[in-house]
């Protein structure tokens, strides 16, 4: 889940008519403690990525490199190698961070870089801390470890009550997702922190997608990230909980990590991890990378502040302005679609101009969020009968490698937008509301005809083995399999989610979701 009200499903509706009205008030944000700035880190000419990078940018002055993640195991192995090859700096920023196997096994590899004399610097956003506070205390009492949270809760009380009683602040949330090591190497996608995003929930299995980059746009990620670390809106973790470890409870976290560490790597999940041949290979070859410029595009920290009438100036107006612009040809892929009457006209008029547009969603059974799906419904048949080609995801996609639960339910999480087939977009921005006007987000805009072609490409394949395509006949939606049965509801939704989708699109809520 990744939306604020989301968190939530089954408030009563004065509270949701409450929310409603106070979502368009200014913000009022707590004076933060007294911290001290620091900034990104220059590592030594003779780090082993500095030497690597240096020879695969070699021959592109000026361009940056980037490789696609689509596997959620080899994410996990790439992260785990870059953290074993820092030796002066890691940055991480994220919206989700979990107290799960793979959350516990990157806690472990930050500790030995920090051990090693490695900076570590870790903002999380606070709506969804949960059962990693005690993680987050622990790695801050590290003397080369600094934790901040962005803009926390009180924690002082209940969650939910603490949230409504301050809507209006704690509703904005930062969306940002990047992980920089030595200042060379940089993550960025739509992948979070825990077992659900690295293939091995038992439950849920999200379908994701992010780049590796290298080369010239690394340091714009990094300056990004020091522009958050030292906002305002970003606290010490100490200052926000309580609660100290004491010796014994340093040991038994200790003690903790080493065992869970142990036990997933020593699993076939873990050797798998060490024998993913993409680290090696990424490593040797330059030919494997996509080239082109690109660029950091991201929300300033201070969006949170604006009210929503005021905030779609920033990452979110530009990356809309590029898409509805397309002029032969726009693929979008966003879990979550939900584009405002503005912008569904904007896409309408695209393809009514010609523009063959293609969107792929989450379907009913496959959403984690059935309010989303509610308030989603009304725009399929209005897309359909502007002509764009609408594609909902299945549930029940089976990956050797990405989900190694085999059972867990699949959702799509990816996030990127493929314009002309010349650029394309990649990051935490999805199709709504909320990461328009009342998130921050960051993604990375790169113009690569051969990246934006083979992403295509996947796309084409996808929908036609793993997603149903919607069509209208007369005022009917029907879904069409990839073996061309066709079905008069959504597939595979569960009589409950069914109802609920309904229900929740009657409720006046789409702007918080």
């Amino acid at each position: 889940m990744e939306a604020t009200l989301r968190q939530f499903p089954f408030l009563p509706p004065l509270l949701l008519l409450f929310c409603l009205c106070a979502c368009s008030a200014q913000p009022v944000f707590p004076e933060p403690p007294q911290r001290t700035a620091s900034f990104h880190r220059e590592p030594p000419a003779d780090a082993p990525l500095v030497q690597i990078t240096g020879r695969l940018t070699a021959g592109h002055r000026d361009q940056s490199g980037v490789y696609p993640v689509t596997s959620a195991h080899n994410a996990l192995a790439v992260r785990l190698a870059t953290i074993r090859a820092a030796q002066s700096s890691i940055d991480i920023q994220y919206f989700i961070f979990r107290r799960d196997e793979t959350g516990l096994l990157l806690t472990r590899e930050l500790l030995r870089a920090a051990d090693r004399g490695v900076r570590v610097r870790f903002l999380l956003d606070d709506f969804t801390t949960g059962d990693a506070g005690e993680i987050l205390v622990a790695l801050q009492q590290h003397p080369n470890v600094e934790i901040r949270l962005f803009n926390p809760f009180p924690h002082r009380g209940p969650r939910a009550l603490e949230f409504f009683a301050d809507f209006h602040r704690l509703q904005r949330r930062m969306h940002n997702k990047s992980f920089t090591v030595d200042n060379r190497v940089t993550f960025i996608g739509g992948r979070n922190l825990s077992n659900k995003y690295f293939g091995i929930d038992n439950k849920v299995h999200f379908g994701d997608l992010e780049l590796v980059a290298i080369g010239e746009v690394v340091p714009h990620i990094t300056r990004q990230f020091d522009l958050y670390w030292n906002s305002p809106f970003s606290f010490p973790v100490q200052a926000v909980f309580e609660q100290r470890p004491d010796g014994d409870g340093q040991r038994r976290f200790a003690e903790e990590l080493e065992r869970n560490g142990e036990h997933l790597l020593l699993s076939d999940y873990g050797r798998s991890l060490q024998d993913s041949p993409v680290i090696e290979t990424l490593s040797r070859d330059a030919d494997l990378w996509y080239w082109g410029q690109t660029r950091a595009l991201f929300d300033p920290p201070q969006k949170v502040a604006y009210t929503p009438e005021n905030s779609g100036q920033f990452a979110g107006g530009e990356l809309m302005e590029r898409i509805t612009g397309a002029r032969r040809q726009l693929i979008i892929i966003s879990p979550y679609l939900l584009p405002g009457d503005d912008y569904l006209q904007r896409l309408i008029a695209a393809a009514r101009r010609g523009v063959e547009v293609q969107i792929l969603t989450n379907s009913l059974a496959s959403t984690d969020v059935v309010l989303v799906h509610g308030a989603y419904r009304k725009y399929r048949k209005p897309l359909l009968e502007a002509g764009i080609q609408l594609y909902e995801m299945s549930s029940d996609l089976k990956y050797k490698l990405d989900n190694w639960s085999g059972e867990s339910k699949s959702l799509l999480h990816a996030k990127a937008y493929i314009v002309d087939g010349q650029w394309l977009y990649v990051g935490s921005f999805n199709l709504d509301h909320r990461s328009i006007l009342l998130n921050t987000e960051l993604g990375l805009v790169i113009h690569s005809p051969q990246l934006a072609t083979a992403i295509a490409e996947n796309f084409s394949a996808n929908v036609r083995s793993n997603a149903y395509t919607l069509e209208l006949h007369g005022d009917k939606i029907l879904w069409r399999r990839g073996d061309g049965s066709m079905l008069g509801r959504d597939p595979g939704a569960s009589l409950l989610q069914r109802i609920g989708s309904l229900l929740s699109s009657w409720l006046p809520i789409e702007q918080l979701l």
